[in-house]
């Protein structure tokens, strides 16, 4: 039986009485770690994947595929880190298609993937109106005049078409830095990390979890290579640690050409800087336009454009297909669709 890489949280959950799901269930399925997942709230928005294992999941999601590294003896700057990503991707020798949403990840990938770049015809655009809306001045003022070739598609399906080149995309630098403060107070987004907020981002992280969701978590808690202590520590840790399969695989959910996607935060050294690094990813305690400051700092001395780097807030920029009968992906990328429900209680007495 082929293991999960990525299940759909809109649809597994309601079918887990079904024999659709029953393959897919983990030895350690019981009816009871089930109902914490849900009513801890912890994958009604997005997978939650704990990857220091201490923290039974109820899918037999596959194990290991982006552990967290060990940062003995490393030294880099985030700068460095940015460059020697760059030099990587630029060493493959291939047209790189920059998946540009308009937000602050993806658009410093572009801007330092053209700063190394020793031939800028290597780098493209490929956005969608979406993009335009969300970052049009920057498109108008700082994208074009730089004369790269681009692509903006009419819609947010992924259309990686070419396969000789490859395509990057800004994923994982959410899950590297947050958001650590409580950004959306005024918003509907329900993403698990966004429970957990205090009015004081820097109290104890005890003042913003229930003591029954913090003994099933603290196992965790306790895993963390770095020590989490405040609420801001809590909130970075949850996305950094739980979010990760979800940023690394959603964008491959019916993907053309995934072999030549790659995510340009996601690699170990990244992570290495996110655990390491003593300043805060958020300078000034609760103003979303100081977080990631070090990314917005790079963003004005690549491109040039300060009031884009300091003035753009944090929104959720994703490239998507819509399938909603898909249910799991599984690691031969390979997808289990939804059929007509049928309800086995008797058959989850033999689970586990």
């Amino acid at each position: 039986m082929l293991q999960v890489l990525y299940y759909n949280v809109f649809s597994v959950p309601d079918k887990i009485e079904s024999k659709e799901v029953l393959p897919y269930l983990s030895k350690e399925y019981t009816p009871e770690l089930f109902q914490k997942y849900r009513n801890f709230g912890m994958d009604t928005q997005n997978l939650v994947y704990d990857r220091t294992s201490t923290i039974p999941h109820y899918i037999n999601i596959k194990p290991n595929l982006a552990p967290i590294p060990t940062t003995k003896s490393f030294s880099k700057s985030f700068e460095q880190v940015i460059e020697e990503r760059c030099v990587e991707l630029l060493s493959l020798d291939k047209v790189i298609n920059v998946v540009w949403s308009g937000g602050i990840d993806s658009t410093l990938a572009l801007f330092a993937l053209l700063k190394f770049a020793n031939d800028k015809s290597q780098i493209r655009v490929y956005g969608t109106y979406s993009s335009i809306l969300e970052s049009g001045d920057m498109f108008d003022r700082y994208i074009l005049p730089l004369g790269i070739e681009y692509k903006i598609s009419v819609t947010k399906t992924k259309e990686f078409e070419e396969t000789d080149q490859i395509y990057v995309t800004g994923f994982m630098g959410n899950q590297l830095f947050g958001p650590t403060d409580d950004f959306s107070k005024n918003s509907s987004v329900t993403l698990f990390h966004h429970q957990f907020n205090y009015e004081d981002p820097l109290a104890h992280y005890s003042k913003c979890i229930t003591d029954e969701k913090l003994e099933f978590l603290k196992p965790m808690i306790e895993a963390s290579p770095k020590k989490i202590e405040t609420v801001r520590d809590l909130r970075w840790w949850f996305i950094f640690n739980l979010d990760w399969y979800t940023a690394k695989f959603d964008a491959l959910v019916t993907t053309n050409n995934r072999d030549n996607v790659y995510h340009f935060f996601d690699t170990e050294d990244f992570q290495r800087y996110a655990i390491t690094t003593t300043k805060p990813f958020t300078k000034e305690v609760g103003n979303p336009l100081t977080h990631r400051w070090e990314m917005r700092q790079l963003i004005e001395e690549y491109s040039g454009n300060a009031h884009y780097s300091w003035n753009k807030t944090k929104g959720v920029s994703n490239l998507s297909n819509s399938n909603p009968s898909w249910m799991f992906l599984l690691e031969d990328y390979s997808l289990v669709t939804s059929k007509p429900n049928h309800n086995i209680k008797e058959d989850l007495r033999l689970v586990g």
